[in-house]
């Protein structure tokens, strides 16, 4: 039985489609896809879709949880009880590419995002799967979700940042074990650290949809002395400009 991690898919179905193609997942196998399995790309609901129909898990992503609190206040809107929203509420509702993504995704799409956790765990290859990362120096247990969702580095006073300059990467930071299995933070190339593997590298933007395939018992450190154990897929295109 094989594991197979599949980085940010963004909406990118071609791409998701096309990977999956080449992998050959089969009923014995595990799929997990890392978040961010919609927004910004032109195809959230054959994402969706394909996620559903070949049974993978996921965790949620940054892009999964601002959809869920846009629908949270539009409803709040029609129901005429959204005179309490935060400023950063209402600020979601007016973003065109939530909007466009939520209008695409029905009811069994919404279940599939209500249901996701903020981490799997898989012993069997001592790590685990978060959208982003985690703060290093502290359980899983008592890592905030903000952190889970959007962690890039550790700034100068030790604390996660979401940004990409505040200072070192997270996962170089980062003892474990486990190891963590991440995305969030695009690169087209993935981050191969001691003890953290990300694999969002840049799908959406033009880069490649990645994912690592791990043997039956396999341990992550193994990795960037197996090369073949990270397979991608380039993209047809760029979909979103690079931030």
């Amino acid at each position: 039985m094989r594991t197979i991690i599949i980085g940010d898919a963004h909406g990118c179905g071609w791409e998701l489609a096309t990977l999956l193609d080449r992998l050959g997942p089969t009923a014995d196998d595990q799929v997990i896809m890392v978040g961010d399995l919609v927004v910004r790309g032109p195809e959230p609901l054959q994402v969706l879709r394909l996620v559903r129909a070949i049974g993978a898990r996921a965790v949620r992503g940054n892009h999964e949880d601002r959809l869920l609190r846009w629908r949270a206040a539009r409803h709040a809107r029609t129901q005429g009880t959204d005179q309490g929203l935060a400023a950063s509420e209402t600020r979601l509702l007016k973003a065109k590419w939530l909007t466009r993504t939520a209008e695409q995704i029905d009811e069994d799409g919404w279940a599939l995002i209500e249901g996701l956790p903020l981490s799997l765990d898989l012993p069997t290859h001592d790590l685990q799967v978060v959208h982003a990362g985690v703060e290093p120096g502290v359980p899983l247990a008592n890592q905030a979700k903000r952190t889970l969702l959007t962690i890039r580095t550790i700034d100068d006073e030790g604390q996660p940042s979401e940004l990409r300059d505040a200072g070192p990467l997270w996962g170089a930071c980062y003892q474990g074990p486990p190891h963590i299995v991440f995305g969030h933070n695009a690169n087209f190339k993935p981050q191969l650290h001691p003890w953290a593997t990300g694999i969002d590298t840049g799908c959406v933007y033009g880069g490649a949809l990645t994912a690592v395939v791990l043997q039956a018992g396999e341990a992550i450190p193994e990795i960037p002395r197996r090369p073949e154990a990270m397979v991608s897929v380039q993209a047809r295109k760029a979909y979103y400009p690079v931030a």
